[in-house]
Order: structure tokens, then sequence, then C-alpha cells
């Protein structure tokens, strides 16, 4: 008998305490826990957003500090080079300027603008590039006997900002036709330009999906002509671009061992002035620059 009282005891005991649970649970108890639980989730996101501010504060001013550092290592260091600037698909207009402005400290002169659309790259008009590739080669007297189609656009562009004369005037004119432009100029260098600077996209996971969804894929051959190219410049140039993987521009570009000095992490204030310092040898040698793995070093060495 007193163990079936002592059963009958206990259960009602633990029918009553959960029913004070689901009391509780539904008024006072489950309003301070909630409470308890935003005011934690607020106080975390404040440390967050504190801490990124504070990241970023530090970021900057080690930028600023690079820069200012740069500017006066670097001074007059390209006196006499005069740069035609090249925005690729994709480039952010505050990069090309960020690099603008470092040249310019160093001592150079930007004398050109322009921009290469997506007819350039994009894998669904080789067949057009491969066509244009004829008439261009016809008013490129120093073309390189096996240059690709591709290579042809490159060495093309770098003739359209850096030569003069009438065959020039007809490659620029095909290039920047209006039907199918491969170039567009915003200032032009008439042919004055003797480096060329070549400005091209940030990484973006989002950008990338939205290029592949719409079927504008970039083609490898395409970056690789114009590294080819670009060094037939009178002073030679450098390519800053992307190189998170091996299908970035800059990566391929480097896997494939094309002579041309290239600059990783467009954006940055490393890149701006690692552009500026290998400017002054571009000529020298093909050199890798960056924080990504497939550069050869960090930044090139400041006089």
């Amino acid at each position: 008998m007193l163990n079936f009282r002592y059963h009958l005891v206990s259960l009602i005991a633990v029918f009553a305490a959960l029913a004070i649970g689901v009391v509780l649970g539904a008024g006072p108890l489950q309003s301070r826990l909630a409470d308890s639980l935003r005011s934690t989730k607020a106080s975390t996101n404040e440390v967050d957003a504190q801490a990124l501010t504070q990241v970023t504060r530090i970021a900057h001013t080690d930028a600023q500090g690079l820069i200012s550092l740069a500017d006066e290592r670097l001074k007059g260091t390209l006196t006499g080079t005069k740069v035609a600037l090249v925005s690729l698909p994709g480039a952010n207009a505050e990069d090309s300027t960020m690099v603008s402005e470092r040249l310019q400290a160093a001592g150079a002169e930007v004398v050109g603008s322009a921009a290469l659309t997506s007819n350039w790259e994009s894998s669904a008009m080789v067949k057009y590039r491969e066509t244009l590739a004829t008439p261009l080669a016809a008013h490129l007297p120093s073309l390189p006997s096996d240059a690709s189609s591709e290579a042809v656009i490159g060495y093309a562009i770098v003739a359209a900002l850096t030569s003069t004369g009438p065959e020039t005037a007809l490659v620029q004119e095909i290039l920047t036709d209006d039907s199918t432009p491969i170039l567009s100029i915003n200032t032009d260098p008439a042919g004055s330009a003797t480096a060329i600077v070549v400005v091209g996209a940030r990484y973006s996971s989002q950008s990338q999906d939205a290029d592949q969804s719409a079927g504008s894929i970039a083609s490898p051959r395409a970056w690789s002509g114009l590294a080819r190219a670009l060094p037939s410049a009178p002073k030679s140039g450098v390519i800053i671009g992307d190189a998170h993987d091996s299908t970035s521009m800059v990566a391929s570009i480097r896997e494939a061992g094309d002579p041309v000095t290239t600059i990783d992490s467009p954006g940055t204030a490393l890149a701006a002035v690692s552009a500026t310092a290998a400017l002054k040898d571009a000529s020298a040698s093909a050199r890798a620059f960056g924080s990504e793995p497939s550069a050869q070093s960090l930044m090139p060495t400041l006089p």
C-alpha cells in the first residue's frame, strides 16, 4: 500500500511540475528567457560590429602607411613614362583611379584611358575574334609569325595605344567599330603611350555565377593573347587582376607562362603600389607579385 501511494504521489508531483513548467514557459519565464537571448544576441552583434570597425580602421591605416612610404621611395622613378590605363570587363573605376594616382606620384604621365568590352574575352565571341584577326593582321607589320588570333587582337590593342600612322588608324577603327567593339577609348593617348597598365576585376563569386548563367564565360586564350602582346609596348606593361584560383585571369596567365608581369589582389593599396614599382623595369622579366599562392613574392623591392 505504501508503495502504491508512493508511486501515486510521485506521478502527481511529476505532472504538477510539468504543468508549472508549461505555465512558466508560456508566461514570465519565457519572456525572461527571450529577453536574455535577445540581449545576448545584441551584445554579440555589437561586439562583432566593433571588431569589424577596428579591423577596417587598422587596415585603412596600414594601407595609407604603405602608400605614403611607396610614394616617397618611388618618387621620380617613372619620370618620362607615359602610361595608358586599360580597364577590363567588370573592373572597378575606383581601382583604376587608385593605380593612376600612384603612377603619377612616381612621376609617370597618364596620357590615355581605355576599356576592353566583353567582346574581347567572351567565349561566345571566339569566332568573331578569329574573323577580326585577319584584317587586323594585315595592318600590323611587326606581328610575330606565330601569333594566334587572340594574340593578334592583343597586339592590335597595344598598337592602337602606343603608335601612330595610317595603319594604326585603321587598327583603331576596326577595334572600336560601333556594331561590335573590342575596345572603347575614353581618353585617346594619340599613340604617345610608352607603357600600358591593365586593371582587371576583383574576385566576386556572385558576379562570376551571373556571368556563367548569362553564357558570358571568359576565354583564357583572350587573356593569354593580351599578356603575350603587352611586352611589345615600348616600355612594356603590367596586368593587375584576380588570381584567387586556377580559373581566374592572373592565375591563368601565370600558369601559361606568358611573358608579362602580373599583380594580383586588385582594389588594394598593395596592388596599386606593386604595379607602380614593377612598371619601372617591367620589360626586364616576367614576374608575379601579390598575396595569392601563384605569386612569386608579395611586392617588388622598393628603391
